[in-house]
């Protein structure tokens, strides 16, 4: 199967006539392009999707793809997730940063590219390391069985299911899943909204139905669908024979500036992931990515929006956790005090921290790191975006622009 991919500066001018640009905004688009780390490719598809969309979607659309207007408030980093921090020295395409789970960098392609991606430095060098699928795989299981405390593997890129072929494909996924300790193995793609049609492989299709009836194995899906826009007809489709054959199918978008943070377009998003049986999983926060700064949204303006959409939303439909990612691990933002319109304090509980060889000392010193423990931290109303901000500002150890460590000396953070 083939999809046409637009990239580059030819891609782009096709992309503007598709979605039809005036040569005012193709000029304004193109400027922010350049600002941007992030090389611009769509597929075709998409396009046309984005085409057939009235506003404000087709603008929401617009920005996934290209920067939209807008202040960018701080300066971003490249790896704001620590991606490359926390792989394995000898084997770079495996990270094992949480206990129970060992991540599987298949390469850094994707057949579109969303410009608020927090892998843009991978992703803009296209430095694939090794090219043999297989290697990667055996170099994973030989990890995988060394370490049978680890249960589940997540393979991503890039996009896992972008550029591989169906065969790779399942013999990655049989590999994994042939260590007895591994119950689930997961992907995170964007195919589903870029390229639904891929799921769609009779072949693949067929495979996941054996794993369906391998007892104490499964597959899932994790979605990242980050418009109701993006769940087309063809997606549908695509989402529903994943499901008949035991595919699991999870939402994870992020909240981002000028894409969903109008509240009705959060609402119609998750109330689409109930309605095609799409488990609403992480909702997460702008990273802080270098140079599209302008996605960014203070945290409290995006615990509001997410909130109110909850309000309209029944018990299935909203269950989304509000996270913020970071180096650190994920935290989930509870709440602010006395309330989130007057936000002094924020709540925030660890979703799951990275392992403790991977904390800064003086951050556990300070801090707790369980799952159950809750930390209440001074907040300033509009001005914070990231947890970065968060720590600096409450004296805790924090990551600067340029993606060092600051040991913070001045702490009086509450436990």
């Amino acid at each position: 199967m083939s999809t046409k991919v637009l990239m580059g500066k030819k891609g782009f001018e096709e992309f503007a006539t598709i979605v039809g640009f005036t040569e005012a905004e193709k000029e304004e688009r193109g400027a922010l392009l350049e600002q941007s780390y992030m090389p611009f490719k769509v597929t075709r598809y998409y396009a046309e999707l984005i085409a057939s969309q009235s506003e404000p979607y087709r603008t929401q659309m617009i920005n996934i793809v290209l920067p939209p207007p807008g202040v960018k408030p701080y300066k971003g980093r490249f790896d704001p997730y620590g991606n490359k921090s926390y792989r394995q020295d000898e084997t770079a395409f495996l990270q094992h940063k949480y206990k129970k789970t060992l991540l599987l960098h298949i390469d850094d392609f994707c057949i579109a590219n969303c410009q608020f991606c927090y892998k843009v430095n991978e992703i803009r060098h296209e430095d694939i390391g090794y090219t043999n699928i297989m290697e990667k795989a055996e170099r994973a299981v030989q990890y995988l069985e060394a370490h049978p405390f680890i249960d589940n593997v997540l393979f991503t890129g890039g996009d896992p299911a972008s550029f591989r072929k169906t065969s790779d494909l399942i013999k990655l996924i049989s590999a994994l899943l042939s260590v007895k300790s591994i119950r689930l193995v997961r992907f995170a793609t964007k195919a589903l909204a870029y390229d639904p049609a891929r799921f769609l492989d009779g072949e693949l299709l067929a495979f996941f139905d054996q794993v369906r009836q391998t007892p104490g194995k499964q597959v899932s899906v994790i979605s990242q669908f980050n418009h109701p826009g993006e769940i087309s007809d063809v997606s549908i489709q695509a989402t529903q024979a994943l499901l008949s054959v035991g595919v699991q199918i999870r939402g994870q978008p992020a909240i981002i500036r000028g894409v969903n943070d109008s509240v009705e377009t959060l609402i119609d998003l998750q109330r689409k992931f109930l309605d095609n049986r799409i488990i609403s999983y992480y909702l997460t926060v702008f990273m802080p990515v270098r140079g599209v700064e302008q996605y960014a949204i203070p945290l409290d303006e995006a615990f509001r929006n997410v909130a109110e959409s909850k309000r309209n939303l029944g018990g299935l439909e909203k269950k989304g956790v509000l996270l913020t990612s970071h180096d650190f691990g994920k935290l989930e933002i509870c709440g602010f005090y006395p309330t989130a319109e007057r936000p002094e304090k924020i709540v925030l509980k660890w979703h799951q921290a990275v392992g403790p060889d991977y904390l800064p000392e003086r951050l556990k010193e300070l801090i707790p790191t369980r799952s159950e423990d809750l930390m209440i931290l001074d907040y300033k109303q509009g001005e914070m975006y990231c947890l970065d901000h968060v720590f600096e500002h409450n004296g805790l150890p924090y990551v600067n622009a340029d993606g060092e460590i600051v040991e913070n000396l001045s702490s009086e953070a509450v436990r």
